[in-house]
């Protein structure tokens, strides 16, 4: 594989503005999720929130290329249908392992660039989450993730999924399962999205590729694994 061309992080620090249709409007957040965060109504019974990481969370430039430094040489294998392919991303789990498509991903030590980032998730979103996946994406290469409902069987039932996107602006989208309809929302630099245990079993999610994007995005997301199962 050819190394990628060096690509520059285009970061832009302003909330973001949600493009959602008006027929899936925002609501103030209930609990259990702090007060603060915005939420989503996606159907009559399901939500997504969103936040903006606090500004001395949000890493720099020179965080960035560091944290991107530590993508693995290789792309992780997934088993779909039986078949074995190479996913179109970088990935790599810290603190816990991951189980997904037949496949382990072994954990390495929390890097202390994310240690923020995971006792933030802790303090102020849920103290069950433990554990955090990141995939590097790179706009040179068209990566990208499929939709998907990420796997519960490993994590704490009830527990939030939270991403944290960093880097260059992507498009996080949700499709209801096994229906029709899109909702596309920006992830720029430091937006957070916070997804009850029930939407993700009940939506499917994805950050697919685009032409006009150029450079280079971190997704870390942060899972609540119960060490009992064996996760």
């Amino acid at each position: 594989m050819n190394a990628p061309r060096r690509r520059s992080f285009a970061i832009r620090a302003s909330l973001p503005s949600w493009r959602v249709s008006d027929k899936f409007r925002s609501v103030s957040a209930q609990l259990p999720f702090p007060s603060w965060l915005k939420a989503h109504q996606l159907d009559p019974a399901h939500c997504l929130y969103a936040t903006q990481l606090p500004e001395p969370l949000a890493l720099s430039r020179d965080a960035l290329r560091q944290l991107w430094e530590l993508h693995p040489a290789e792309f992780p294998e997934l088993t779909i249908h039986g078949r074995v392919v190479k996913a179109p991303r970088w990935q790599q789990a810290y603190g816990r392992d991951y189980r997904f498509s037949g496949r382990v991903n072994r954990a390495l030590p929390v890097p202390a660039l994310l240690e923020p980032l995971l006792g933030w998730s802790k303090e102020q979103l849920d103290p069950r989450l433990n554990g955090l996946v990141l995939n590097w994406y790179d706009a040179a290469h068209e990566h990208y993730i499929g939709p998907h409902r990420d796997k519960t069987k490993g994590l704490i039932r009830g527990a939030p999924i939270v991403t944290i996107s960093l880097g260059e602006e992507r498009v996080f989208r949700l499709r209801p399962w096994k229906a029709t309809g899109v909702l596309d929302f920006p992830a720029r630099h430091g937006a957070v999205f916070v997804m009850p245990f029930e939407t993700n079993q009940a939506f499917t999610h994805e950050v697919p590729h685009f032409t006009r994007y150029e450079g280079r995005r971190i997704s870390v997301t942060v899972r609540a694994f119960d060490d009992l199962q064996g996760a």
